[in-house]
């Protein structure tokens, strides 16, 4: 592992830190787990973490997953996402509030509550709104340096999807049926020694044993996998069987619901997976939406609230009876839509940026929006019509370059993240 020197100043203040606590007669009220960089991961903030972890699970989990099993599981995920967050603070990356509350109302649509509910839900918990913020811009901070680091780098082609949609046309079990599968990794290091392999071949018998006398996947997921979704309980979601990895296709295909494999190996360790149920293929029906904006961009001469000012002069005009379309092609800074009277056409759902289509979704039709902010500046929404659509073709083109782009994304993420992790300076302080 390459280290690189603390600054100075974070010596300074970590110094500075402890030597005024002695110097008032008093101990530490926390304590340094981890040293990333220039920052450090204290043993708050990793109690609070591993917490949020068992709140997650069910109670019977909870009683058979001990402490130090996922200590330092999380702790490792820490130190990966504080180096993101770091690059995120250098790059002066910044989440709008508007942002947050959009995704607060979409992870409340997901849950079936209202966002009222879903923050009552929270706070009985023991999540405390503010808490729960940071966690979404966290992530959202996390997944923007990803993407300016990795997605560029991700392409997917007409060809590929193409392939891939043959490839399932081929496959008549694909056709009809989906698996819902779980995934535990053990793993071995690159060029790993015969000693290290059969190390790692004992450990994954072992897990299958367990398996065979009734433990859980996801606790042992949770306690003993190296995959990146261990502390999701190994979950993998839905897939087709041409949309898994190559190296799990035999062994699913044959599998029946609540089946696991023996440890399968491969170059990067010993896999064991699950089926836990399968489906067919649905059909999908999706509202489109006939929409219309007006978008003021903020810039060094207009701030958030001119902009919010013009727009609700363009509103007033409007309900005055001027004419949307001209307004737009005189004021609007999305000069694609504009020539079009502010016209998008028909969009579907997660074609739109999110605080857009949560603030569009909510609309009536002819009703016209309060000033709306996205990442692009400031918007008067208008929807024109709505009308569903049978979606099934296209969408199994979506998901089919959906899922190739995953697979790509994932594999640079990665890599990415393992040199991230290689390049940084950590030192670990748990056991101190």
């Amino acid at each position: 592992m390459k280290k690189i020197a603390l600054s100075t100043l974070t010596l300074s203040l970590v110094f500075l830190i402890f030597t005024s606590a002695q110097a008032l007669g008093q101990q530490p009220v926390n304590k340094i787990v981890a040293i990333v960089d220039r920052g450090v991961i204290l043993q708050s903030q990793l109690d609070e973490q591993v917490k949020q972890m068992y709140q997650r699970l069910p109670l019977e989990q909870r009683l058979s997953i001990a402490r130090e099993d996922i200590e330092k599981r999380v702790l490792d995920r820490m130190i990966i996402t504080e180096l993101q967050l770091q690059i995120a603070r250098r790059s002066s990356l910044q989440i709008t509030e508007v942002e947050i509350q959009a995704s607060i109302d979409r992870i409340a649509k997901a849950n079936k509550l209202s966002t009222k509910e879903f923050l009552k839900a929270l706070d009985k918990d023991g999540v405390t709104l503010k808490s729960f913020k940071k966690s979404i811009t966290d992530q959202m901070l996390i997944r923007r340096v990803q993407s300016s680091f990795i997605h560029h780098e991700v392409k997917v082609s007409e060809q590929e999807v193409s392939s891939f949609l043959k490839l399932l046309e081929q496959n008549q079990g694909d056709q009809s049926e989906e698996y819902h599968l779980g995934h535990i990794l053990i793993s071995t290091p690159e060029n790993a020694t015969p000693q290290q392999i059969d190390r790692a071949r004992e450990k994954a018998n072992n897990i299958t044993a367990a398996l065979s006398k009734g433990e859980k996947f996801s606790t042992l997921s949770i306690s003993q996998s190296d995959a990146n979704n261990a502390l999701e309980g190994g979950d993998l979601g839905w897939m087709k069987l041409a949309q898994m990895p190559t190296l799990l296709t035999p062994y699913v295909g044959k599998m029946q619901p609540d089946e696991f494999s023996n440890a399968i190996q491969s170059p990067s360790g010993f896999h064991i997976v699950k089926l836990f149920e399968t489906r067919g293929q649905q059909k999908v029906l999706v509202t489109k939406t006939h929409v219309r904006h007006i978008l003021i961009k903020i810039n060094a001469l207009v701030s958030d609230k001119i902009a919010q000012e013009r727009l609700l002069n363009i509103k007033q005009r409007l309900e005055n009876g001027e004419d949307f379309s001209a307004l737009a092609r005189a004021n609007s800074e999305d000069r694609g839509s504009a020539i079009s009277g502010g016209d998008l056409n028909w969009v579907q759902p997660g074609a739109l940026v999110p605080a857009f289509e949560s603030a569009m979704d909510k609309l009536n039709t002819n009703e016209i929006s309060q000033p709306i902010q996205t990442q692009f500046g400031w918007h008067l929404i208008q929807v024109l019509e709505r009308k569903q659509q049978d979606n099934t073709q296209l969408m199994r083109k979506v998901q089919a370059r959906s899922q190739l782009r995953k697979r790509k994304s994932d594999a640079a993420i990665e890599i990415w993240l393992t040199k991230l992790r290689d390049e940084a300076y950590v030192e670990y302080r748990l056991n101190d």
